[in-house]
């Protein structure tokens, strides 16, 4: 009997052996489409996360406006004023000469400011004061659609990157080890460039753009710059204006009077 019982015994340990494997196959092959559920099912959460979060309107803001002042280098600073005033910043500005008008030098200026987004509509409407408006334009563009979808697809790359991070501390061959690098580096290269789009986007709907171009007027009376020196300036340009007609005037009759004079004198020695 005790024979007997030992085979017994090694034919049902070497049975549950193989049945104990054959399980253990079935869960990984199992646990392979499970983890793909799960990653996709987290991109699911995470656009919907995403929605959530940022459900507020996204709106980037641009205004044009154009403007004619007495002065443009007076009007320049009390547009820099206002935006200073408002928590805004100068982006550019450039002054370009016109030449002479009226005996004053004729000047207009182009100037970009970011002003925050909730005083946009302030900002306009001051600037616009400045001077007298002759253009004004708003455009408004919706990022909202963009924004969230930047956000999700942030958050899905950093999740991937630190995913195939942990991979690689388990890879064992050099082949293994370069294929996980490969892809880490590509994921975080389109990690790079998204995060760079999202901070241009956020910085773009938290700072409108205002876009002024300052012309100066054609002066009228009194404050046309029509003084007594550009009265002066005006008549010794005159002056010297008639005085070079006058010289181009002589040297032109010179050799018509030196010919006229030989002429005269060969003419009254014959008569002598």
């Amino acid at each position: 009997m005790k024979k007997l019982l030992i085979p017994l015994l090694l034919i049902l340990f070497i049975g549950l052996s193989a049945s104990a494997g054959c399980m253990m196959a079935d869960s990984e092959s199992q646990s392979a489409p499970m983890a793909a559920e799960s990653v996709v099912v987290y991109d699911r959460n995470t656009a919907v996360e995403s929605q959530v979060l940022y459900s507020d309107q996204k709106v980037i803001r641009d205004g044009w406006i154009r403007i004619q002042s007495k002065d443009a280098r007076v009007a320049s600073e009390e547009i820099t004023a206002i935006a200073q005033r408002y928590n805004g910043r100068i982006q550019s500005l450039s002054l370009t000469s016109g030449g002479m008008m009226d005996g004053r030098e004729q000047f207009s200026a182009h100037i970009v400011l970011r002003v925050p987004s909730d005083s946009f509509e302030a900002v306009m409407q001051e600037i616009e004061s400045v001077g007298t408006l002759t253009q004004r334009e708003v455009q408004s563009r919706d990022v909202t659609a963009e924004y969230t979808d930047l956000h999700a697809e942030k958050r899905a790359l950093e999740n991937q990157v630190n995913h195939l991070t942990d991979i690689l501390g388990k890879a064992e061959t050099v082949e293994e080890i370069l294929k996980v690098q490969s892809a880490i580096d590509s994921a975080q290269q389109n990690l790079d460039r998204v995060t760079g789009r999202l901070k241009l986007l956020e910085s773009q709907i938290d700072e409108a753009t205002i876009t002024v171009t300052v012309r100066e007027g054609e002066p009228i009376g009194i404050d046309s710059g029509f003084s007594i020196t550009s009265i002066l300036n005006t008549g010794i340009a005159a002056f010297l204006f008639m005085i070079g007609i006058i010289i181009v005037a002589v040297f032109a009759l010179l050799p018509l009077v030196v010919i006229g004079g030989i002429a005269w004198y060969i003419v009254k020695r014959g008569k002598s």
